[in-house]
């Protein structure tokens, strides 16, 4: 039995580059469920920074599949592209204490220095800026630990410096990074607790940070195995993983559960998709969650 907690606030938060997939709509109703078992709320915030990626059609989509499983959010969605404001005082902030600076560095400048799968070496700090050059924004990482206690993985730390590199907080083509708005968004929404893939565990730790250096609160976190094919690989867009309103919803919800480490009896398919969620409402429990990083989408 899952402890009643009114002050719960949860969120669910997709990137409309494509339609829903299965591994999306198993996090969400991950968060969905932890979220009702507590009596708390559940949010949906679609994270639309990047406009050349983002389009308003797969917003509409994502949010007619939740519906059409049967996951209701409380509030009015929240969408990031509406959110410039405060990421600009977050990064104003940030550049009045000194603890940001430009990088014209292109993907290509990093492969050649033999950087594309190694950390920032910190080339901007110590080379002239090219003049008419556009420029990224990267953090100073601090020489210091960052601790926390997943609720699913257990008790994790990284040392920022050796670690993680000064990562971009924006970007040279004017977007926001999706770390400065997923910290800013996760305050101004209230959200009590993260809870979201395995693939997303390492951003917890420049979240943090971020956190520590504009005095936010930092939510509980939650970071469940992620969904993957038959290769192993995660399911995402990236890899075409098909469209999930185009399955069954009850069938699916039922696997979904599986996944979630529930047992739903197949009877289960004869009641209706409101009563289905109710079922897994009152079994779940995120203790039962094994701590992994992966389950293979055929498990049953």
């Amino acid at each position: 039995m899952v402890a009643l907690d009114p002050a719960y606030r949860g969120r669910f938060a997709p990137s409309p580059t494509g339609p829903l997939h299965y591994g999306s709509l198993y996090t969400a109703i991950a968060s969905f469920l932890q979220a009702r078992s507590k009596g708390g709320k559940w949010l949906v915030r679609i994270d639309d920074l990047d406009s050349a990626r983002c389009q308003q059609q797969y917003s509409s989509k994502i949010l007619k599949t939740l519906e059409q499983f049967g996951l209701t959010w409380d509030e009015p969605v929240f969408y990031q592209h509406t959110r410039h404001h405060d990421y600009q005082q977050a990064l104003e902030q940030l550049l009045e204490r000194q603890l940001l600076y430009p990088c014209q560095c292109s993907r290509k400048d990093l492969a050649n220095r033999g950087l594309h799968a190694g950390l920032y070496d910190g080339h901007c700090l110590s080379h002239p800026l090219k003049p008419n050059q556009p420029s990224a924004l990267r953090i100073r990482l601090a020489n210091k630990k960052i601790s926390f206690i997943d609720a699913v993985q257990g008790p994790s730390h990284h040392k920022l410096q050796t670690q993680h590199d000064d990562f971009v907080m924006f970007r040279k083509d004017r977007v926001y990074a999706y770390h400065l708005a997923v910290v800013i968004d996760d305050n101004t929404q209230g959200i009590t607790e993260v809870l979201r893939g395995h693939d997303l565990l390492d951003s917890t730790y420049q979240q943090i940070h971020l956190q520590q250096l504009l005095n936010i609160q930092t939510p509980h976190y939650a970071h469940i195995p992620v969904i993957t094919d038959t290769s192993g690989i995660k399911l995402s867009k990236q890899t075409y993983a098909s469209d999930i309103s185009l399955s069954p919803v009850k069938p699916t919800l039922l696997r979904t559960f599986v996944h979630l480490s529930l047992n739903p009896p197949q009877e289960l398919l004869e009641s209706s998709t409101a009563d289905i969620l109710n079922w897994g409402i009152k079994h779940w429990s995120l203790k039962q969650i094994i701590a992994q990083q992966s389950l293979p989408l055929q498990s049953n």
